[in-house]
């Protein structure tokens, strides 16, 4: 048994959406992650049945992300772009990578279409949030992250995914 560690979960989001290749960068200043499940339901009130019974149709993920600004990091810098932009039209994609292993000792994975907005952005604070919502079906599978530095000495961290 081993308790899970949020340095061993990873968020990345593709800063170059429209591009042939994805771009993955990890978000990792933010002091908060959270999915919320945001699950559609349908109550049916059945005859037999003294109270309704709801059935889960579907989920939508979505994770509000309170990121601190910090400027050359490559998360704050799209998100920050989309804020300056006031873009409506913010669709890329993400990818979870879970601390859990699968039987061939890869990490559990998924990529998702999102939806990114910004909610707020605090100048007094540095802190910039920003939702990102879910669009469609998972694609689930694998992913191996390597850790590396770059020049000044930032840690960049690469995943690559293996769809099931």
């Amino acid at each position: 048994m081993e308790k899970l560690k949020k340095h061993l979960n990873y968020l990345f989001v593709n800063t170059t959406p429209g591009e042939s290749t994805e771009t993955w960068k990890r978000v990792g200043k933010s002091t908060e992650w959270t999915d919320t499940m945001n699950a559609k339901t349908t109550t049916y009130e059945y005859i037999e049945d003294s109270s309704p019974t709801d059935v889960i149709e579907s989920y939508q993920p979505s994770t509000s992300m309170p990121l601190t600004a910090y400027i050359g990091d490559p998360v704050y810098e799209y998100v920050f772009d989309l804020y300056q932009r006031q873009e409506v039209n913010a669709n890329t994609k993400a990818m979870r990578v879970f601390q859990s292993k699968n039987t061939s000792d890869k990490f559990i994975a998924q990529v998702t279409d999102c939806t990114i907005t910004i909610e707020n952005f605090n100048f007094a604070t540095g802190v910039i949030t920003f939702m990102m919502k879910q669009g469609g079906t998972p694609q689930l599978g694998t992913a191996a992250v390597t850790q590396s530095t770059d020049s000044s000495g930032n840690k960049i961290w690469t995943p690559v995914f293996t769809a099931d």
